[in-house]
């Protein structure tokens, strides 16, 4: 199992993505999962996108969140199981409304052959 990092700073009325999980030809990759929490719930939309196809839309209250002024909490870890094709990106993204609100995490994922 491999783990790569993300953070993504939402801006209000904007969807923020981060750069992204490749697949490619010399090391194909399947996302197993992400682990993930929010700065705060501002009733945000956290998305996972392959390319143009989205494929995860929770709102931000089903996270954790890291809200230092209240008791910091864990992540959540959300199941994907999808395989990237060789040349696709998976993405995580924030969508957020009037309010920003932030991410961090990281991508949980494997080696295919």
């Amino acid at each position: 199992m491999f783990y790569k990092s993300f953070a993504v700073t939402g801006f209000v009325n904007v969807t923020t993505f981060d750069d992204g999980l490749i697949s490619s030809i010399e090391e194909p990759k399947k996302i197993r999962a992400i682990l993930i929490s929010v700065s705060k719930y501002r009733g945000n939309i956290l998305e996972g996108w392959i390319e143009t196809n989205r494929i995860l839309e929770i709102y931000d209250f089903v996270l954790n969140t890291y809200d230092y002024s209240a008791q910091p909490s864990s992540f959540i870890r959300i199941p994907i199981d999808e395989v990237i094709k060789p040349g696709m990106i998976f993405k995580i993204a924030i969508n957020c409304g009037s309010i920003q609100s932030n991410i961090h995490g990281a991508y949980e994922y494997e080696l295919t052959t």
